[in-house]
């Protein structure tokens, strides 16, 4: 059932900076970790085979496996989050483009993290 606004629950003007700040903080949140985690396999990782430890007792092969899981956990979390704000404030929100642009998004940096771990 939609919740529809009111006085008593969130405006327009609020219900869109709710839904722009938590979609922002999440993409940011996303690209940040990945973004960190690339550098510092490249970093630690130089020409060291896939199977070497690079991170504590962790190959990189392990690594890329996890951040990928991670990448698959955010993508999730901003989809699930664009629905209920759709579901809940605003109809016109989390439409099928935006919808597509974080599922590829969240593809290419599997991908990503996969052909790290396979190098």
């Amino acid at each position: 059932m939609r919740a529809a606004l009111s006085p008593a629950t969130l405006s327009l003007k609020e219900a869109l900076e709710l839904y722009e700040n938590g979609k922002h903080r999440r993409y940011s949140l996303l690209f940040a970790v990945n973004g960190g985690a690339f550098a510092i396999a490249k970093l630690l990782a130089g020409e060291t085979p896939a199977q070497a430890r690079v991170l504590g007792n962790l190959t990189l092969t392990e690594l890329a496996i996890g951040m990928a899981m991670f990448t698959i956990v955010m993508t999730v979390d901003i989809y699930k989050f664009g629905e209920k704000m759709q579901a809940s404030y605003l109809e016109d929100a989390f439409q099928p483009a935006g919808k597509a642009v974080l599922v590829l998004l969240g593809a290419l940096q599997c991908v990503g993290w996969l052909l790290v771990g396979l190098r």
